[in-house]
């Protein structure tokens, strides 16, 4: 995992920390510094700035780097030591050998290593290995965590080369145990004495204010500094966004104003730019970012992101769905520091609102929410607690942005029965009138919207049994969005029908896409998840 890290050009404004923390080990060697503990929102990078780390450690070969995820970690007591010396080893024969193979297959037993251990002359290393089985059969979990975690101090020691350790997560360690959740309470104060070590320096992450809570020995507080990751500036992030979109064949206009809503996140960055791949997209313009924005925060990777970070804080739904009314309660009231209030205005009550108050903050969430979150949220809260579909919740978000721009828009379901595009091309006659459409352009928008709603209902096998319109109406601009679940189809695969022979014969069922086309500025057809989305986009003369 520490040698997936992005390429070292893409990683953009953040030298200053990387320089500092590749002399880390000087600095505390000569007693001018000690650990650090990266701070910042989640998504800025804080995993990433380890991963460079890593791996200019690595290859530069003065100090060895050993990585460790709490995030992905099983938290029970034996499991963890085990974990974690096995890695701690496996990392260390990959730095002495150069191969960063032998890192993978954690899962793999330490015996199978024991001959590449000798043939190196690493008899310490094989020291603590036994050290530590002889603790696993007196099945005493604290000497087998001390003995794991004092492996990288001894090997820095023994090895005449000092060990960087690299926490990433940290805070999660707060969750260690021996056989029950909450059953072991401060297990995270065993890494104190290594931490302590001058050959040994720990860089570790966590959110924001964790530090103080993580630490019950106000020495270790002292002797480690905070470094706190803040955004990407402005231009960097729109540098960022297109290097990545580049990367993926992808063209953008010269201005993308909603970038500013990520905030310089470089996580929210690297995941819209997938997400504008996944929606097939060749050209971004500012509409299209928050298409793909919305996307991304309610079913794409970012939603995916914290949703995992609120599984691990919410265990249950009952607990997520007391999360989100209180979320929204607070959104709603402004920050409302009055908890008591909070909790009985939301209707959850006072012991069961401030439980829930006190996961939120261990999480994050209260740290100054960034609008990415809070969409998300949003998202969570009209699925979850609504019971809306994730499409609903997709759209309700979109609209927040695009109100002011869309001027009217109209929305039609029609059920996938015979007949039922008629009802579709008689409101776009509609819609047509009040625009003052040219009655020619007007019929053949009709054929075309036909042609793509029966398409979606003989071809796509949908579940739903429904087709979803959008009509967007603005002085210079017509757009309908037609969707639905089910099969995905292609353009190229349709039937090319001679356009004015069909017109000359009256028919309105049976055409091909190319009459769409003919009718319209662009098509385009997008899969989302499960779903199919076709955008007509006529342009509008004075």
């Amino acid at each position: 995992m520490p040698f997936n890290a992005i390429p070292a050009e893409n990683f953009l404004n953040r030298g200053y920390e990387l320089d500092y923390l590749q002399g880390l080990s000087e600095l505390k060697g000569n007693a001018l510094g000690g650990n650090v503990f990266l701070e910042g929102p989640r998504g800025m990078g804080k995993t990433e700035l380890l991963k460079q780390l890593y791996r200019v450690l690595f290859w530069e070969g003065r100090v060895v780097p050993f990585y460790y995820s709490f995030q992905t970690a099983n938290l029970k007591g034996p499991y963890f030591a085990k974990d974690y010396l096995t890695r701690f080893v496996r990392q260390y024969l990959a730095f002495i050998k150069k191969e960063p193979a032998i890192a993978d297959h954690a899962a793999e037993p330490l015996l199978r290593l024991a001959p590449v251990i000798s043939s190196l002359g690493l008899y310490w290393l094989i020291d603590c290995i036994e050290n530590f089985q002889e603790h696993v059969h007196r099945n005493d979990l604290y000497w087998q965590i001390v003995s794991a975690i004092s492996v990288p101090v001894i090997a820095a020691q023994k090895g005449a080369k000092p060990v960087i350790v690299m926490l990433d997560d940290f805070d999660a360690a707060a969750n260690l145990y021996e056989s029950s959740l909450g059953d072991a309470h401060g297990l995270t104060s065993l890494f104190g004495e290594s931490m302590q070590q001058r050959g040994c320096p720990h860089v570790i992450t966590g959110a924001a204010g964790a530090l103080e809570a993580l630490f019950a020995d106000h020495s270790l507080i002292v002797m480690t500094e905070k470094m706190r990751l803040g955004p990407l500036p402005e231009d960097l992030a729109g540098k960022l966004f297109r290097t990545h979109l580049a990367n993926l064949k992808i063209s953008t206009a010269a201005a993308l104003p909603f970038l500013d809503t990520l905030r310089g996140n470089p996580l929210y960055i690297r995941n819209l730019a997938k997400t504008a791949r996944k929606m097939q997209k060749t050209h971004l313009t500012d509409r299209d970012l928050i298409e793909c924005y919305c996307l991304d925060v309610s079913e794409g990777e970012t939603a995916f992101y914290w949703s995992s970070v609120l599984n691990r804080h919410f265990q249950n739904r009952p607990q997520r769905e007391a999360m989100l009314k209180l979320f929204m309660h607070r959104a709603e009231g402004g920050k409302m520091a009055d908890h008591r209030k909070l909790s009985l205005t939301s209707g959850l009550g006072e012991s069961v609102g401030d439980v829930i108050l006190d996961k939120m903050a261990a999480s994050g969430i209260l740290q100054d929410p960034d609008a990415v979150l809070r969409d998300f949220l949003l998202g969570r809260y009209l699925v979850e607690v609504e019971g809306r579909r994730p499409g609903e919740a997709r759209e309700k978000i979109e609209a927040k942005y695009l109100s002011e721009a869309e001027g009217s828009c109209f929305e039609l379901v029609i059920p996938m029965n015979e007949n039922a595009e008629l009802v579709v091309a008689k409101a776009v006659e509609q819609i047509g009138l009040n625009m003052n459409l040219d009655p020619d352009f007007l019929n053949r928008l009709q054929i075309a919207l036909i042609e793509v709603c029966i398409n979606a209902m003989e071809h796509s096998g949908s579940y739903e049994k429904k087709v979803f319109l959008k009509f967007i109406t603005r002085p210079d601009k017509l757009e309908i969005i037609v969707e639905n679940s089910g099969r995905p189809f292609s353009v190229d695969l349709q039937a090319e029908p001679p356009v004015e022979e069909k017109l000359r014969a009256g028919r309105k069922r049976g055409w091909g896409f190319k009459l769409v086309h003919a009718v319209m500025d662009s098509v385009k057809v997008e899969r989302i998840n499960d779903r199919t989305r076709v955008i007509l986009v006529k342009n509008i003369q004075e």
